[in-house]
């Protein structure tokens, strides 16, 4: 019955320990690792994003001068 009380008591104790000793270190290891993320896919998303907008702006300037042309059409 007293061994069992203890290991009881000694086990939340020793989690308490462990959870509090490996906290201390770990952010600033996972504060480096997220910030390099968030520049790698920033990068990424600046990559992907540069070619899209382009496409949308030549898109756009085709369809207005293809409009410019079709009006052209119409009034001869």
């Amino acid at each position: 019955m007293l061994s069992t009380l203890r290991l009881i008591l000694l086990l939340p104790l020793v989690i308490l320990m462990f959870s509090s000793c490996s906290n201390s270190e770990e952010p600033d290891k996972k504060g480096i690792i997220e910030e390099t993320t968030d520049k790698i896919a920033q990068e990424a998303i600046s990559s992907i994003k540069t070619p899209i907008e382009q496409a949308k702006l030549a898109k756009e300037l085709q369809e207005s001068h293809n409009r410019a042309i079709q009006e052209t059409i119409d009034q001869q």
